[in-house]
């Protein structure tokens, strides 16, 4: 009987190992690249280290999202004198609440913001010039440059700026 069962699953381990499809060539060609090197969305938040919670002895880093308006996606071919696309929108910080205090509020300011953003599918970003990872706390003070590579190489070079701050 055990002799039976190992026959099936070798026989069975075979065929996944011979049937299986990886296709090594052909892609180029039949499969179209994504042009487009477009933010097309952003969100941004606050995060910080709860005092009053832990986790395992780790403190508790919580997040707060950070209410954006206004948001223009800027086009250079669509806006008259540009020579970059930009991004600009106005940031506004949530009232105090829970564990996000007065106190914690009162932190809140353009250096220490986190940044995220959807852009055109298959596509890349790279922050230029000093302008912090998305997803990664940073100081928004100045206008920022993420560069965006699309999946058929062409790229743009887009600037964030963040052009009313309300905390």
């Amino acid at each position: 009987m055990q002799t039976i069962h190992k026959m099936k699953y070798l026989l069975i381990l075979g065929m996944a190992l011979t049937l299986s499809s990886c296709l090594k060539y052909g892609l180029e060609e039949n499969l179209p690249k994504f042009k487009e090197a477009l933010i097309t969305e952003v969100f941004m938040e606050y995060r910080f280290e709860d005092p009053t919670a832990t986790s395992g002895g780790s403190p508790v880093v919580r997040n707060v999202t950070l209410t954006l308006s206004q948001k223009q996606f800027k086009r250079k071919e669509n806006t008259a004198g540009a020579t970059l696309d930009s991004l600009i929108f106005n940031v506004t910080v949530p009232a105090a609440s829970g564990s996000f205090t007065a106190a914690e509020k009162a932190k809140v300011s353009k250096s220490r913001l986190v940044f995220m953003t959807n852009i055109s599918p298959a596509a890349t970003m790279e922050p230029l010039e000093g302008a912090p990872m998305p997803g990664i706390p940073g100081d928004f003070s100045q206008p920022r440059k993420y560069k965006i590579t699309a999946a058929n190489g062409d790229s743009r070079v887009w600037v964030v700026r963040i052009a009313n701050f309300t905390n």
